[in-house]
């Protein structure tokens, strides 16, 4: 609610009434019951029933403190904060986008140890053959990416 504070207010000046009760906070603020409460328990002036009820421009003048203060601008800094790490989880992701491939339950968990007949490892080779149908040949390369995936050091360490 810190981030949009200065549209509450502007929300709570265009209330008809001189006096703000929780529920009127809850929907200018986008909070829940329990934190409208805590905001408007110091400047409750009025009762009606169980309700209390805040001057509006004192309200007005305690949320324009909190925007002011330390607890706001710490809690800006945090999202700002919160925003890079998560914009730049998506610009990795982008760069190196998981591809979801359909694998048989014999090769989910290959590895370049015990990779099939016919697929060889060597410092700079990959070699891949003995293969009679393109199926086959599919079969063998899609066996190597995922031990690759499983142990990539493995991998590096084999052709290197």
């Amino acid at each position: 609610w810190f981030g949009h504070l200065d549209a509450a207010i502007a929300q709570l000046e265009a209330l008809p009434f001189p006096f703000v009760d929780r529920a009127a906070l809850e929907l200018a603020l986008g909070v829940g019951r329990r934190r409208a409460q805590q905001i408007l328990q110091p400047l409750v002036r009025h009762s009606i029933g169980r309700n209390g009820l805040a001057d509006r421009d004192e309200l007005i003048a305690h949320l324009r403190q909190i925007a002011a203060g330390d607890v706001a601008f710490y809690e800006n800094r945090r999202r700002q904060r919160l925003s890079a790490v998560v914009e730049e989880w998506h610009r990795q992701a982008h760069l190196q986008p998981r591809v979801l491939v359909e694998a048989p339950a014999a090769v989910v968990n290959q590895e370049v140890e015990t990779l099939p007949p016919g697929v060889y490892l060597a410092p700079g080779r990959i070699v891949l053959e003995d293969f009679s149908s393109p199926e086959e040949a599919k079969q063998k390369l899609l066996a190597l990416i995922i031990a690759i995936g499983n142990n990539p050091d493995e991998f590096d360490a084999r052709i290197s």
